[in-house]
């Protein structure tokens, strides 16, 4: 699709006055002679081989009033200059008025095209244009609806870090609401995902990432989110970055279309397969059943370590 800011430049949205049809109509005819002079020298051609585009380029630069202009012009130009004799306006044969009203009806056909075409690129658009209002209204609201609930959340639980934790998992939410609006679900990397949710808000020289470029749809994006938001969590709370030396090794690979992660916390506490799972982990194996993928957990003494495996797509 055409980018909106070069569909601003190449289209009006407003057809041109009947001062400024006439001057671009002029223009193309004019360079649609010239262009013909030039092919005249390499050969014989059609007398109207360059004037079908210098109608067609005044229709969808100008609008309807600029393409018919071009029409008639044309015509009185290939009269003119490109019809022996040249240079006179000569009683024209029957197989050129022919060829005249040929052009004629050709060159409508061509302005209503391009008119049609001008009508579905300005309503493409619209419909971009609404579309953008409406992931900012939303992105708008749920901000307002997060700092509302942040309040009642720390108003209502008086322990603080049950508050922190639950205020943390609602902006990750709010963080999903906007990857709606990132051009159109396009795919997000994974790599980017691992920076933005786990690198940078934990410490980078503690997380080390290896793996090649990988394109997450809009879904996977989401729920991967979530879950490397409680992963980092529990590493912080029970895992190596608890410790000032631990650090998390992340890596992964792409074989078709799965892509398997490898999570692998080292210098962190001993640990030991968990006698109940609280609500982080609940919520990292609901995520993952959701989306059909597997996690297979271990409890070496460097740390915890996942290996999580899913569809690209």
């Amino acid at each position: 699709m055409v980018k909106v800011w070069w569909r601003r430049i190449k289209y009006r949205r407003a057809e041109l006055g009947w001062f400024g049809a006439i001057v671009l109509a002029f223009v193309c005819v004019i360079g649609a002679a010239v262009a013909r002079v030039l092919l005249g020298l390499a050969g014989s051609t059609l007398p109207f081989a360059t004037f079908f585009p210098a109608v067609l380029i005044a229709a969808l630069f100008g609008g309807r009033l600029a393409g018919l202009t071009a029409i008639p012009m044309s015509i009185v130009v290939v009269w003119w200059a490109f019809i022996e004799p040249f240079y006179e306006f000569t009683k024209p044969t029957p197989v050129q008025l022919a060829n005249f009203l040929l052009f004629g009806l050709s060159g409508l056909l061509v302005v209503t095209l391009a008119i049609m075409h001008r009508q579905i690129v300005f309503d493409l658009e619209d419909q971009e244009r609404g579309r953008e209002l409406l992931f900012s209204e939303i992105e708008h609201r749920s901000k307002n609806l997060l700092a509302v609930m942040t309040s009642l959340v720390n108003q209502t639980i008086t322990d603080k870090d049950a508050a922190q934790a639950l205020i943390d998992r609602m902006r990750v939410v709010a963080d999903n609401h906007d990857l709606m609006g990132d051009g159109d679900g396009a795919p997000t990397d994974l790599r980017e995902l691992f920076v933005s949710t786990v690198q940078k808000p934990y410490g980078g020289k503690r997380i080390e990432l290896s793996g090649p470029d990988v394109e997450l749809s809009a879904d996977r994006a989401r729920s991967l989110r979530l879950v490397f938001h409680e992963m980092a969590t529990n590493a912080v709370k029970y895992g190596a970055l608890s410790e000032p030396k631990g650090r998390i090794a992340i890596g992964w690979s792409s074989d078709g279309d799965k892509v398997t992660i490898g999570w692998r916390e080292m210098d962190g506490p001993k640990v030991s397969a968990p006698g109940k799972y609280n609500f982080g982990s609940k919520l990292i194996n609901a995520t993952l059943k959701q989306m059909n993928a597997t996690l297979e957990p271990s409890f070496a003494d460097t740390g915890y370590c996942y290996k999580i495996s899913f569809a690209r797509a």
